[in-house]
Order: structure tokens, then sequence, then C-alpha cells
């Protein structure tokens, strides 16, 4: 995910988000621009840009992420019930909240401030080299293997495969 897809992401999600006829009640999980955990991903890596290029304390950039973040739990196939709801709403926040914890521990001046945000937010970054480099693993069958590639792969013996 790059900065720019997470910000189209946001903007779509607010927009739907901003529709003020469903305001308070279940709203459909397909009108969503994403799924709901790269939606989050999203607003945690929009808070980080925001963070680094601003200060911590703008409250003003900050908010509409943070209510996004709060609500999104409202697209829900099955209908939750109020306390669960609410329930929702306080972990989304403490989630967030965790989130501005670990960007506050992060040297903002450090030239590895977005490799230490991607590591934090658990998204892997892919090269054109290193997809190239694991394509070779996978079609030499180099690398670590599987339980269920013992059994269901084929075994090189000199220069013949056998099944």
């Amino acid at each position: 995910m790059t900065i720019q897809q997470a910000e189209q992401w946001i903007r779509a999600y607010l927009e739907v988000l901003s529709d003020d006829t469903k305001r308070g009640s279940r709203r459909d999980p397909s009108l969503l621009p994403a799924p709901k955990e790269r939606l989050m991903k999203a607003i945690k890596l929009e808070m980080a840009q925001l963070f680094l290029l601003n200060s911590h304390s703008n409250e003003d950039l900050t908010k509409p992420l943070i209510n996004a973040a709060i609500f999104i739990d409202s697209f829900s196939e099955i209908p939750l019930e109020t306390c669960e709801f609410i329930e929702s709403m306080h972990r989304r926040r403490r989630e967030i909240e965790s989130f501005y914890v670990e960007l506050l521990k992060l040297d903002r001046a450090d030239s590895f401030y977005w490799q230490r945000v991607y590591t934090i937010l658990g998204i892997d970054v892919e090269t054109k080299r290193t997809t190239f480099f694991q394509e070779i693993k996978q079609r030499f069958g180099l690398g670590a293997r599987t339980e269920n590639d013992d059994f269901h792969s084929r075994r090189p013996v000199g220069r013949l495969a056998i099944d």
C-alpha cells in the first residue's frame, strides 16, 4: 500500500461515511472502498504522514481520521447490539491511540522513518527486485518449505523430478 492509495481509500471512505441518511445505523460493507483492516492501515498511514509533515498536536487534521476509524465497524453484515457497537468504537479508539504512541517513539528525522512505520503497520514492501528473487526461489524450490510441500510437491533427484 502506498500513501497515494491510502489517501484515495480514505477520501472514498469519508464520502461514504458522510452520508447522513445512514448516520447511527448499520451500513452495507460493500460500500467500503477496501476491507476494514486495509482501511485501518490506510488511516494509520495517513496519520503517520501527518505526524511527519506537521505537528502531532494539529487536531484539525487528525480528528476526521480518528472519527473515521471509530465508525468503521458500523459497516457490518449483521446488526451490532448497542453495547457491542460502543465497545467496538472504544476498541478502535484505543487502537489508534496505541499506534500514535508508537509514532511518538519514532524519530521523525530518521531516514528509515517510513520503513519503521510500514513495519509497525505490518505492510510488506515489495520492489521489482524482491518479487523477482522470490519468484526465482519458488521456481527452483529454494527457501523454507512448509509441511504440505513435503508430500505434495515434486522432489528433485539429480536431474529428474519424481512426483
